[in-house]
């Protein structure tokens, strides 16, 4: 079982990261971090392995964060070649996945496993045949692939093993981040029930709304599995 990580990263250190990765009980053939930050924080130490590299990649921060997200990905997916891996795991610097997390979440044998962009495990297969080995350079990457997946009859399904947020899921993002959100959520096609909802659980969701409005007011094209 081939498998390859991509660990995007802005401003945390991913060190912690990849030693979860590192723990699993399946093996990754290779951890490729993405930094926008020009210091290279720890990595240094996990080079030895022979598995872990990390590649520079200048965010354009004018974009929202989910579009800068999936281009620093796509940077590190052109420098391998994706029809060698079985699965590609996909995992934020700011989060942890227990030692089984691969093995278990494995076992599901489905296209798609997991619930947020911190941590999706995605059959290389399916990307390859869906996305064309690429992300997709959208304001919310990872919702698009699942939903997209779903759209097109494909098995995605929730983490079987969680894993872990080492900080409050969306603390260090500002109201533009929020606004962004929501035109993301329009152009997904959530109803607005779904958006109200949100602010129940993060005040700061409220920018969400401010955002789907106007995406509703603009008549924003929405995607094509949005209905």
């Amino acid at each position: 079982m081939n498998i390859i990580a991509l660990i995007p990263t802005l401003r945390d250190n991913p060190s912690r990261t990849i030693e979860s990765i590192l723990n699993q009980t399946v093996k990754v053939l290779k951890i490729i971090v993405i930094t926008g930050s020009k210091e290279r924080y720890s990595c240094s130490s996990f080079k030895g392995s022979g598995i872990v590299e990390v590649i520079y990649n200048k965010p354009n921060m004018d974009y929202p964060l989910g579009k800068r997200i999936a281009i620093a990905l796509n940077v590190a997916l052109c420098q391998v070649n994706l029809k060698e891996y079985d699965y590609i795991l996909r995992v934020d610097a700011d989060t942890l996945i227990p030692n089984r997390f691969i093995e278990l979440n494995l076992k599901a044998n489905a296209d798609y496993v997991g619930k947020a962009g911190y941590a999706m495990l995605l059959k290389a297969s399916t990307f390859l045949e869906v996305f064309n080995g690429r992300f997709a350079e959208v304001g919310a990457e990872d919702s698009y692939i699942g939903l997209k997946l779903l759209k097109k009859g494909y098995c995605v399904i929730k983490w079987v093993c969680p894993s872990i947020l080492m900080r409050k899921s969306g603390q260090h993002h500002s109201y533009r981040y929020y606004i962004n959100r929501g035109k993301a959520m329009y152009k997904l096609g959530y109803e607005p029930i779904h958006v109200l909802e949100t602010s129940r659980h993060n005040l700061r969701n409220i920018f969400c709304i401010f955002g789907y409005i106007s995406s509703l007011l603009k008549r924003i094209e929405r995607y094509e599995f949005a209905s």
